[in-house]
């Protein structure tokens, strides 16, 4: 019997707790208004992990890769109305294994609300000696070091449905961790051999303004609690007005301003719900947490929390107490 671990997000802080497990420096901005809801888990295997994310919004994840991992990451999703991920900036088309460029230093994915997102990690040297002894080391290599995206009839008839069915049926496995380990590899790798519907994607480039975009959401995020002005971003980031909002623009359909005051919102919520984080930080009420994240007018804060979440942050505050109470 399995029981991977089980987490419940209820704000941005949650999701980037979790991805930091894996990953360095993870920024997460919701694409949608309304509060973040969802659940990741964590399947820990014998040398690799598996992790499956669902969430209720559009959302866009940044974050430094660590060195020595793999990542493959699937779409699991059986509607095609949840097919939208964007990864490294290029649209996936499912079904396909993708992210596993082993050049890439950072993560840039966008994943559309509902999306079963599940993403296989595994130690760089575990799969090389994996590789190694199945006689495909140097074909694979070339596959992992010139693209990113993989797909073919395997992935599809075989890979997602194995994961979708092991997702599923975890709680009544009678099956050992090192054979089900083995069998991921076994279909894994047999997805980039020996197939030939086998089509590829390049890890692309990305644009500039793209690049100056994730920099504002990592600053944002790194500092929450500064209200910067456009300027502040230019002179910070060395970049110009018009890439800091064309590549905002395009890449989140947002204004600059509009991601540090967005990611500012998130952190409001977050601690309005998170009782311990308020004692910590000797904040009181509403006007206490707002003034921490850099909100300054009662009223224009008020307002664009209701636009972000749909309810009045005394509504927020007011559903934490109610939690505590019932206790």
């Amino acid at each position: 019997m399995f029981s991977p671990l089980r987490f419940n997000i209820k704000s941005t802080v949650d999701m980037e707790a979790i991805l930091n497990r894996q990953l360095i420096d993870a920024s997460v901005l919701p694409l949608e208004r309304g509060s973040l809801d969802g659940v990741v888990q964590i399947l820990p295997l014998v040398n690799i992990a598996l992790v499956l994310v669902e969430l209720n919004k559009k959302v866009a994840f940044c974050a430094d890769r660590k060195a020595g991992k793999f990542l493959f990451s699937l779409n699991l999703s059986d509607s095609p109305a949840l097919d939208s991920i964007v990864a490294q900036g290029v649209s996936i088309t499912k079904p396909a294994i993708f992210g596993f460029n082993e050049n890439l230093k950072d993560l840039d994915l966008q994943l559309s609300a509902g999306c079963r997102f599940c993403s296989i990690i595994v130690p760089e040297h575990f799969f090389a000696k994996k590789m190694t002894e199945l006689g495909c080391f140097f074909v694979m290599k070339d596959i992992l070091s010139a693209f990113n995206i993989l797909t073919n009839s395997s992935v599809s008839s075989d890979f997602v449905l194995y994961l979708n069915r092991l997702w599923q049926n975890l709680p009544s496995l009678a099956l050992s961790s090192q054979f089900i380990e083995q069998e991921i590899l076994s279909i894994l790798i047999d997805c980039f051999l020996g197939h030939d519907d086998r089509k590829v994607g390049l890890a692309l480039p990305r644009r500039d303004r793209h690049e100056a975009a994730l920099q504002v959401l990592a600053l944002a995020n790194s500092s929450a609690t500064k209200p910067f002005e456009v300027k502040d971003l230019c002179s910070l980031l060395h970049q110009s007005r018009t890439s800091l909002f064309n590549g905002c623009k395009e890449k989140f359909k947002m204004s600059p301003l509009q991601v540090l005051r967005s990611v500012r919102l998130h952190q409001v919520r977050h601690a309005l719900l998170d009782a311990e984080f308020c004692i910590e930080n000797n904040l009181c009420g509403v006007n206490g947490v707002a003034s921490h994240f850099g909100f300054v007018g009662r009223s224009h804060f008020a307002r664009h929390y209701k636009q972000e979440f749909l309810e009045m942050p005394s509504q927020t505050l007011l559903k934490r107490r109610h939690a505590d109470q019932s206790f």
